[in-house]
């Protein structure tokens, strides 16, 4: 098989499409961002980067404090308008029925399946973008989409929390069927 260079694209893909929320002097602010991440999961560490200029960065700058929530298709519409417009000009924050983290007190929707309580640890400048690297210090699921296994609450299946996810042909697509489970399909090709 040959293969085409596209120059310096950074093609990683599905990428989760959420809405980062933050107070902004006062006032509860969401944008959309696709540039979010785990950075471990022992520590619980995500990281989202943002422009420099935003108004969502200015409110994390200020409050160290930052949610991540998912929103399920059928609030593409939403959370696409998020994106698009600015808190400065539109009062994001009263386009959902909201809740406070418990401790942080950092905004959460309450519409989306999950919402992350995020405390910022690091940040880091690159070029014109912020890098924010933050512990979950919560993790709020939506209880119908949380199911009981072997005496351990976890979240159910992709296709139920039917999350957002994007492509770099700018493109929003919806979750597909597992194929496998993860650490179980290898088994096939161990060795003696």
């Amino acid at each position: 098989m040959s293969k085409v260079k596209l120059g310096a694209v950074p093609l990683v893909y599905p990428i989760p499409i959420v809405l980062v929320g933050t107070n902004v002097d006062g006032v509860a602010n969401f944008t959309e961002v696709g540039d979010c991440a785990v950075m471990g999961i022992q520590p619980a560490l995500v990281t989202i980067s943002l422009s420099a200029t935003h108004h969502t960065t200015k409110g994390i700058d200020n409050t160290r404090v930052f949610s991540v929530n998912f929103p399920s298709t059928q609030m593409l519409s939403l959370a696409d308008y998020c994106g698009m417009v600015s808190g400065c000009d539109v009062d994001k924050g009263a386009l959902f029925a909201t809740f406070q983290g418990e401790h942080t007190q950092v905004p959460l929707i309450e519409d989306c399946p999950v919402g992350l309580e995020c405390r910022v640890l690091e940040v880091t400048q690159i070029k014109h973008r912020r890098l924010f690297i933050a512990e979950v210090v919560e993790c709020y699921v939506s209880d119908q989409f949380v199911v009981t296994i072997d005496g351990k609450k976890q979240i159910a299946d992709l296709i139920q929390l039917d999350p957002i996810i994007y492509a770099l042909d700018n493109r929003y697509y919806g979750i597909g069927s597992p194929i496998g489970v993860g650490y179980r399909e290898g088994t096939c090709h161990k060795t003696s």
